[in-house]
């Protein structure tokens, strides 16, 4: 009896074996006889000029320059009276890579008093004229500035100012 739970252990193991072994064959049969990529000829593309490989520097340079924003936004928005154009002040120099836009919310209310639209590198705008007609005083308020991917217009992210509005009359 034991000699036969040897014989069949031993069975077992050649039938397992052979399993594995036409398991191997047919992944080495798949393997070889896929789709193979199509290759280019070297010929094709033309052999270096005067090009040259960049520094480490310079793209680094190149990506920090492309996450760094800058803006001017005059801190202290100056009206003469509550209807006219004022004093504002909004800069997107040309070193930045994103189109912006600005908003100006007063922070009793939280009511927009200004919108800029699209503010595209290297443009500004200095006068502007008030969404809503404000009294004679200092009026504190928050420029919520937002910036958009400069292909897909998608919104980037956002970043906020303290400034304050004074109107004269």
């Amino acid at each position: 009896m034991t000699e036969s739970k040897w014989t069949t252990k031993k069975k077992v193991r050649w039938i397992l074996c052979l399993v594995l072994f036409a398991c191997v064959l047919s992944a080495g049969y798949i393997y070889l006889t896929r789709e193979k990529a199509e290759i280019i000829s070297s010929d094709l593309l033309p052999a270096v000029g005067d090009a040259k490989d960049r520094s480490l520097a310079e793209v680094a340079q190149e990506v920090a320059d492309a996450n760094y924003f800058t803006l001017t936004i005059n801190p202290a928005a100056r009206f003469p009276d509550g209807e006219s154009e004022g004093m504002l002040q909004i800069i997107n120099p040309e070193t930045n890579v994103y189109p912006i836009s600005v908003s100006v919310t007063l922070d009793e209310t939280g009511e927009e008093v200004y919108y800029s639209g699209a503010i595209h590198p290297n443009q500004e705008i200095l006068q502007v004229k008030l969404l809503k007609n404000l009294k004679q005083g200092v009026y504190p308020a928050t420029a919520t500035v937002t910036l958009y991917h400069p292909e897909t217009n998608e919104k980037q992210g956002a970043t906020k100012a303290a400034i304050s509005i004074t109107v004269d009359n």
